[in-house]
């Protein structure tokens, strides 16, 4: 029996890639291009994932930020966002 690679979630792609450390929730929104001062904004984010407004929380965090992970691994495709590699 052969063991399948789990595929790795796009927040952990952008870590890799040198562009997020895994800070807050509001660091990853901000590179995704959500207005974090705008609760309009952040409201029609965290909306798409109201399925997981009651449970675990964790899978909730988890899920918006690969969310905007993904929005922010295109921006980096397209040219629209260029990031440095964090020092730690």
């Amino acid at each position: 029996m052969t063991k399948r690679k789990a595929k790795a979630r796009p927040s952990e792609i952008l870590r890799r890639l040198g562009g997020w450390s895994g800070g807050s929730i509001g660091q990853a929104e901000a590179l995704a291009g959500i207005n974090i001062q705008s609760s309009a904004e952040r409201w029609a984010l965290w909306s798409q994932f109201q399925h997981l407004f009651s449970g675990d929380s964790m899978k909730l965090i988890h899920a918006v930020s690969d969310h905007c992970a993904m929005i922010t691994l295109k921006r980096i495709e397209r040219g629209e966002l260029c990031l440095l590699p964090a020092c730690h």
